[in-house]
């Protein structure tokens, strides 16, 4: 993996009558340490949560990436 990809996934469950998400990276996808996570009253309002949360990052990354010298970006 190079260092422009971003590797993601999201999890959502319902414990009693909350629901929470989280996102977790390929490498390490156990619950114990995850990038984000939080807790809401319907699995709609996790997954729009969750999904924000995964193009925040995207856009986060790309822009990073986009202010680095394009000689430093293809090594």
């Amino acid at each position: 993996m190079n260092d422009t990809e971003l590797h993601l996934h999201a999890r959502i469950f319902r414990t009693g009558t909350t629901w929470y998400a989280d996102i977790d990276d390929a490498g390490d996808p156990l619950p114990e340490d995850p990038y984000w996570y939080g807790l809401y009253e319907s699995q709609r309002a996790a997954i729009d949560a969750a999904c924000n949360r995964i193009a925040t990052l995207h856009r986060t990354k790309c822009n990073r990436l986009s202010l680095m010298p394009a000689d430093a970006r293809s090594a």
